[in-house]
């Protein structure tokens, strides 16, 4: 006795129905965010669609040659769905698309598709049983695809979705063999409604496939936009600190001054008491007229990597004009402020500079004035402007 258990004709074209809009789905998402998988995964799931379209025809087809070749494409084109997901699940693995040597498999493929549905004799359940087999094995190859290597982004929950269901789908369609074999020979019931309505258990198992594969080309754009932000939170930063640097000297400049001072959570840096300090180069026009402008620009550059030597770290050194540098010192008084400073002048005898051919005698004078918060540096660096040039000797100008 055989008994043929046929799938259930509206389930079919549910899975069908199915099939096309996770298709259009993928192929959406392939031209918004440009994944070569999606374009593989997209052209297998209308492989699919068109797959389960032919065998809805074959069940309805009442010539024995029209309906063989409605079961032969219905098998050639999930052959071609399994291809299209092994080969988008390697392209996002590995990167590697098809290979020249997969091409020899279309033929093959192409022929067991056209005779298994002869070898047996139009009974369903004889080249079903084969062609279940056959599908579980590249459903176990795309699970082996993605097992091999775990990517260094996307969407790891997406990855483990796609793995579950291609596992899902393998045990589904390797139990299937079995089923229809036993149905053939009376070992099941005649009419087995479970195996009817089996479109509508492979729907739920490639939903959750397509689900799994949306997570994952997601979570590669997430990725990427993650990335692309950092990149430009970087990009922003070192523009932010360029444009707060004296390009000479690499000492903060004025607007670093009035960012630091007005930004509550980088003032805390000057909010303690402290001392400011006003160095201005002594004689710097007399550098330029006698050595040139490079001279001049090179014995800045030689002041301010002697003003660093003598304070810490964490103090600030702002280029306060052409020839005046602003110290804050944090934390220090102004006596203190004096110590750090004191040898300052001494340490900028016989400075070597470039393209002069001999050292020279530079020096800096100093004002200092204490100061209790960084409300109260404006005034306070006034203060210490004032004592720089009483002590050059001539009034401020």
């Amino acid at each position: 006795m055989t008994i043929s258990v046929l799938p259930s004709l509206v389930g079919l074209l549910v899975q069908a129905t199915g099939a096309l809009l996770i298709a259009t789905l993928c192929l959406v998402l392939q031209n918004t965010v440009r994944r070569e998988p999606l374009g593989y995964w997209s052209a297998g799931w209308f492989s699919l669609s068109f797959a389960l379209v032919s065998l809805f025809l074959s069940l309805y087809l009442s010539i024995p040659f029209l309906q063989r070749i409605a079961q032969a494409l219905y098998i050639f084109g999930e052959y071609f769905f399994a291809y299209m997901i092994i080969i988008g699940c390697r392209r996002y693995i590995t990167g590697d698309g098809p290979r020249r040597i997969e091409a020899v498999l279309i033929a093959p493929g192409v022929l067991l598709a056209a005779l298994l549905p002869s070898l047996g004799g139009g009974v369903f359940n004889v080249f079903f049983a084969v062609h279940a087999v056959i599908c579980a094995c590249l459903f176990l190859l795309a699970f082996v695809v993605m097992w091999q290597v775990r990517p260094p982004h996307g969407s790891l929950t997406g990855l483990r979705v796609m793995k579950v269901a291609l596992l899902l789908l393998t045990a589904e369609y390797a139990h299937y063999a079995p089923l229809v074999v036993a149905s053939s020979y009376g070992f099941v019931p005649s009419t087995l409604v479970y195996l009817e309505y089996s479109p509508l258990y492979d729907l739920l198992l490639l939903v959750l496939l397509a689900f799994g594969m949306v997570m994952v080309m997601t979570g590669e754009v997430q990725h990427e936009l993650e990335m692309a932000n950092a990149s430009l939170a970087q990009t922003r930063d070192r523009l932010e600190m360029m444009a707060q640097l004296d390009h000479l000297t690499s000492a903060l400049n004025r607007h670093a001054f009035y960012s630091i001072i007005e930004d509550p959570r980088r003032g805390e840096r000057v909010s303690r008491p402290g001392c400011a300090v006003i160095a201005d180069i002594d004689s710097l026009k007399v550098v330029n007229d006698r050595y040139g402008h490079n001279a001049g620009d090179a014995a800045i550059r030689a002041i301010a990597g002697a003003i660093r030597s003598c304070i810490r770290a964490d103090d600030l050194l702002f280029r306060w004009g052409g020839d005046e540098f602003l110290i804050l010192l944090v934390g220090v008084s102004e006596s203190e402020a004096r110590a750090r400073l004191e040898g300052l002048n001494q340490s900028l005898r016989r400075t070597p500079i470039a393209g002069v051919p001999e050292p020279v005698d530079l020096s800096v004078s100093v004002g200092y004035a204490p100061f209790n918060s960084a409300t109260s540096l404006d005034d306070v660096i006034v203060l210490a402007d004032s004592a720089m040039y009483a002590k050059k000797g001539r009034p401020r100008t």
